[in-house]
């Protein structure tokens, strides 16, 4: 997975692309303790560029959801497209999280 942040007073931004697998547990989790520092209201996970998610990657997300509930910051999904779209779907993720076309 590549990743890509921007931060702003209105939010924090992590542009996700290529594959997210188990693999980037670590670096994934580094996010999270950076949207933490920054103490920014809303973080927006754009997904529009991922083009794949395995089973690791889904809980990684899950734990994000979990990190935004606990901390107190909004959590967007944004633009996910073919198979991460069918996963985010079929897990009915959109119950944990909001998804945005």
């Amino acid at each position: 997975m590549d990743l890509q942040t921007t931060k702003g007073s209105d939010g924090f931004v992590a542009k996700l692309s290529g594959k997210m697998m188990f693999s980037d547990n670590v670096a994934f989790r580094l996010l999270l303790q950076d949207v933490r520092a920054c103490g920014a209201p809303c973080c927006v996970f754009d997904v529009s560029e991922l083009t794949s998610i395995d089973s690791a990657g889904l809980g990684m997300l899950v734990i994000a959801a979990e990190a935004a509930k606990s901390q107190g910051w909004e959590m967007v999904v944004r633009k996910p497209e073919g198979q991460v779209k069918q996963l985010l779907a079929l897990a009915r993720f959109d119950k944990l999280m909001t998804i945005r076309d």
